[in-house]
């Protein structure tokens, strides 16, 4: 309760527009990545798409929206498609990671267009832009765990490519453990801490 008196209503839309925002980004990454490699199974999915809400984790965007830290739904691969085999799915991950750390200094660039819009309209840019690029850098760092339900959980589906059903019955654990994490602050956010080397103002 304390915490929803600190933040304002403001600051928990933007940050769930934000959360919608980097689901698309991050999910988008993943999948094209992926298909570079020859996995055609997130394509197949339908996860080969710049569409947020094929992307969008509920619980990823209320921690987005409370916390500022966030995930996307699994995104599932086929290793043996893959053309680096397993090592193609580790690839796929740090890739994807690595090319949301670098949208980060790339929206700042948006900063001048969105300066051109009406007053009122252009600080409601800038602030979910700077939003965006919050929520994106503590989300990566989240997402570098290897817990089922993160990005960093999909290099399980490299150590066990057989064990898809039994990574879906984990997943729910892993989300709620992670969840729990967050609640109790033993996660830090780190986008305070970051977003100072990411951006280029």
């Amino acid at each position: 309760m304390d915490l929803l008196r600190e933040l304002s209503m403001g600051e928990i839309v933007s940050r769930l527009a934000a959360a919608i925002l980097y689901a698309g980004i991050q999910g988008l990454l993943l999948a094209g990545i992926a298909r570079l490699l020859g996995d055609q199974r997130p394509s197949h999915d339908g996860r080969l798409t710049a569409n947020p809400f094929v992307h969008l984790s509920v619980w990823g965007a209320a921690m987005a929206a409370l916390f500022g830290m966030s995930w996307i739904r699994t995104i599932w691969f086929d290793a043996k498609a893959n053309r680096l085999g397993r090592w193609g799915i580790v690839v796929v991950v740090g890739l994807g990671l690595a090319a949301m750390v670098a949208v980060v200094p790339l929206l700042d660039l948006l900063r001048a267009p969105a300066l051109l819009l009406p007053r009122t309209g252009g600080y409601a840019a800038l602030y979910l832009l700077g939003q965006l690029q919050a929520v994106a850098i503590a989300s990566t760092a989240l997402n570098v765990l290897p817990i089922p339900g993160l990005v960093g959980g999909s290099l399980l589906q490299a150590i066990w490519p057989g064990a898809e059903r039994r990574l879906r019955r984990l997943e729910p654990f892993g989300l709620a453990l992670v969840i729990v994490a967050i609640v109790a602050g033993w996660v830090p956010n780190l986008a305070t801490t970051l977003l100072p080397w990411l951006q280029w103002r």
